[in-house]
């Protein structure tokens, strides 16, 4: 018997059920090829009995046999090969069902084994397990059951087999996920490495089923040396039943629910499907026995067990429900929050290496690859306006009326070139209603979406455009300050004005909102101001990431510590408590001083050599411009003398203004009405010293991208702005790429008076704010101890990009965006 072609085989298969049973059994044998066993292990009777061999099948097993291989072992072996000239396995006598039954009972057991590789529970494993430091790349059988033991069966698809604690169950929607055999556990103790490293797991050669399999081999190669060729065969098998080109495939979804969402978050995600899902989930609850009210079966549950249930489901149904449950506020995302996997961030998947995200609209997918929202965007257009039928011809005319070009496809084209996609969607997407709803089922937008105020950037956010959603802290003080001028503005005097002491008592009520928010806004700000130019943010578990609980503390007690050294009496306050408003108002005089003092002492705040990265000596093209562990020392002598005027500037305009004072007249001084010029005053000086503050990037303002250029010689300019229309320049390629400030893909804040080079290059950050999602992975990265072997950093160096998956073309392990 001679190796068959591909189109032989397709032609000798040209059956779509005996094709799809040859898939399946491919990616059974697959599920089984690719766990892990302990040396013990056997296969078990409800196993082999299932298999059904073909002829060739029953040749080959009495061949094994005289090479005293076990039946069991020689029939398992069948099902992990498959093929070989011919199959060895009969795809239409083999009852696929029970051959699922079969390895999902092992599976329960656990007789084999996978490893659960998403959230934080083998990753904290790995980091206090005394076998695993961060050198180590690969983890001998006894450590490996050792690391697993006690720890849930892995979560792993391939097409409609969900694998995990409940066995091999089915899906309603096709994902690729295939299991692996390692995990990513360790951060090595290189502050200056942010990748997480991965560690191989390994399985028994030793157990029966696996010491025989070289020995069948050889005898499948006396027939001849190539096989026939399957894998090409299954590949088109594959290319025929899964459609790879998709840019809205689930299987990015599943690293959403293993890294992205908490435990209750999660529970809430499985109770919703469990209530949403036409009564399907609830269907495979019966089957595992799981019954009661949505609450009473997910209690309880660990993240591997809700993550299997929740996948039986369909894309459509968890994209909704994460939907619904962050607009019910159920799964809390603040508008700063876009949560990514994390330990699992190096994967992305099928032709557009997709990966997906959560933000405050819910969950989205995106491309790797390339920009796919404008595509996304021209694709719903067209599939608003069929250019085919004359009536939407008509009515896409009369919306393109003002556009240039000879033909409606060439006016069409201009506008969605030269408009911005809020245009875009405002113009063309909602301008009746069969739009809005058919934008609705296009994007799988949750009930109700149409009736949200914030429909429009919904729709934006599911393209995948960068949110418009950028925090402006201040807003909320900015309504309030134009309330008290206008009030201030209404004064008594006028036939139709207030009498006096209507006058005060209007005041006085808005001016208790008002100061409280003043003091808010002052207090941020004097915390980020000192968190922005003293903090080591480049030694940082997080670095350029502002957390407001944890460095509002750090701030004040480098405040507090500032003001004891000043020996300022007038600024002393209790450590453990915010500072009032004269001493926020004298604060950023503080801050000016200390930082004087501290630009005296440059030589002891120098960084160590060890602290300094191995690549800022050993190239020239990427700069290291943070030499000393306090980040005001290494900005241009222009920024620092500004910085520090700026901040004498600040203090000045609010003492000279009297601001506490006059709080404290209009407050708390008694039935007297308080001089409301003085107020007038007041509240000039503290809108200049506001703006001030703004205007030098001392506030949580944020910039997000507003356009991006480029031309042919590899140069690129992303412009960046703010609710106030502030603009800046970011330019790429450049020689502080390495640095690992936030990306520009990110809203950020830019610390504008902070140029640490000439003529644009400001310190730039980021805001997490406080969420579940970020008290999950508070502590994260945990760094491995410093290894003493010495080749320990030339470990794990590889080839990226390489493609595997069932078929070996659908999902790709590749840098994380």
């Amino acid at each position: 018997m001679n190796p068959l072609t591909k189109e032989e085989l397709l032609s000798k298969y040209a059956d779509d059920d005996t094709r799809d049973k040859i898939f399946r059994l491919n990616i059974l044998s697959d599920f089984l090829g690719t766990c892990l066993i302990a040396s013990n292990y056997k296969p078990p009777s409800q196993l082999t009995e299932t298999i059904k061999l073909t002829p060739y099948g029953n040749d080959k097993v009495q061949a094994f046999a005289k090479r005293r291989i076990p039946i069991p072992e020689a029939r398992t072996f069948c099902l992990l090969e498959l093929s070989w000239i011919d199959l060895l396995i009969d795809p239409q006598a083999t009852d696929m069902l029970r051959l699922q039954e079969a390895i999902s009972r092992q599976i329960i057991e656990r007789k084999i084994n996978y490893p659960f590789i998403f959230g934080r529970e083998l990753y904290d494993r790995a980091y206090e397990h005394p076998s695993i430091g961060e050198d180590t790349r690969t983890l001998d059988l006894s450590d490996t059951l050792d690391v697993l033991e006690g720890t849930p069966q892995g979560v792993f698809q391939m097409y409609d087999y969900v694998t995990g604690p409940y066995g091999l169950l089915s899906s309603k929607s096709h994902r690729f996920y295939p299991p692996q055999q390692y995990a990513n556990l360790v951060h090595c103790s290189d502050v200056n490495c942010h990748q997480i490293h991965s560690v191989h797991f390994t399985t028994s050669r030793d157990a029966s089923i696996n010491k025989h399999r070289e020995e069948g081999a050889k005898t499948l190669k006396k027939d001849s040396e190539t096989p026939s060729a399957w894998a090409s065969f299954i590949t088109q098998i594959f290319s025929d039943k899964v459609n790879s080109s998709l840019d809205t495939l689930g299987d990015p979804l599943i690293s959403i629910l293993g890294d992205c969402l908490t435990l209750e978050e999660l529970s809430s995600l499985t109770a919703w499907l469990l209530d949403n899902t036409r009564g399907q989930l609830r269907e495979t609850c019966q089957t595992l026995r799981l019954t009661g009210n949505a609450a009473q079966i997910v209690a309880g549950m660990s993240r591997a067990h809700l993550m299997q249930l929740s996948l039986t489901t369909a894309d459509r149904d968890i994209n909704q429900g994460i939907d619904a449950l962050v607009h019910s506020g159920q799964i809390m995302v603040p508008d700063t929050e876009v949560r990514r996997p994390l330990v699992n961030d190096n994967a992305s998947f099928a032709d557009f290496r997709l990966f997906a995200e959560v933000g405050s609209l819910g969950v989205r997918v995106r491309s790797a690859a390339m920009h796919l929202a404008p595509l996304r965007l021209r694709h719903l257009v067209e599939r608003m306006y069929r250019l085919t039928d004359m009536d939407d011809r008509e009515e896409l005319e009369w919306q393109l009326r003002s556009a240039k070009g000879a033909s409606l496809e060439a006016r069409l084209e201009e506008y969605l070139q030269s408009k911005s996609p809020r245009e875009v969607v405002e113009t063309l997407v909602l301008v009746r209603k069969s739009n809005a709803v058919a934008a609705c089922e296009l994007l799988g937008l949750r009930e109700g979406a149409t009736e949200d105020e914030n429909f429009i950037s919904l729709i934006l956010w599911k393209l995948g455009f960068a949110s418009a959603s950028i925090s402006d802290p201040h807003a909320r003080f900015w309504r309030l300050h134009e309330d008290m001028e206008r009030t201030l503005r209404m004064g008594p005097g006028g036939p139709l004005g207030p009498t006096v002491d209507e006058f005060a008592e209007k005041v006085r009520n808005n001016a208790g909102s008002y100061f409280v928010e003043l003091e808010e806004t002052l207090c941020d700000s004097l915390a980020f101001t000192i968190w922005g130019l003293t903090h080591d943010h480049f030694m940082d578990r997080r670095p350029f990431v502002y957390r407001k609980g944890s460095h509002e503390n750090t701030s004040f007690a480098w405040l507090h510590n500032a003001v004891r050294r000043s020996d300022d009496e007038q600024l002393r306050y209790d450590g453990d408590k915010k500072p009032a408003l004269y001493a926020l108002c004298r604060g950023f005089q503080c801050i000016s001083a200390e930082l004087k003092r501290l630009a005296g002492e440059r030589e002891a705040n120098t960084r160590p050599l060890t602290l300094i990265p191995d690549w800022a000596s050993r190239q020239e093209l990427q700069k290291f411009p943070f030499r000393h562990s306090v980040p005001f020392l290494d900005l241009t002598d222009e920024s620092r003398e500004m910085i520090l005027k700026r901040l004498l500037e600040i203090s000045r305009t609010l003492v000279s203004g009297d601001v506490h004072n006059v709080r404290n007249d209009w407050l708390h001084g008694g039935r007297d009405v308080p001089d409301p010029e003085r107020f007038r005053a007041s509240l000039s000086a503290i809108k200049s010293a506001v703006q001030l503050i703004e205007d030098s990037g001392f506030s949580r303002i944020s910039f997000a991208i507003s356009g991006h250029r480029s031309d042919g010689f590899g140069r690129s300019v992303t412009t960046l702005a703010n609710h106030r229309g502030v603009k800046l320049d970011v330019h790429n390629p450049s020689p502080f790429d390495w640095l690992k400030l936030p990306s520009t893909g990110v809203a950020q804040h830019v610390m504008t008076a902070a140029c640490f080079s000439a003529p644009g290059d400001f310190l730039r950050f980021s805001s997490e704010e406080t969420s579940p999602y970020a008290e999950m992975w508070s502590d994260y990265p945990r760094r491995m101890a410093k290894s003493q072997r010495v080749g320990h950093a030339l470990d794990g160096v590889s080839a990226s990009g390489s493609w595997e998956s069932a078929a070996g073309t659908m999902r790709q392990r590749s840098s994380a965006p």
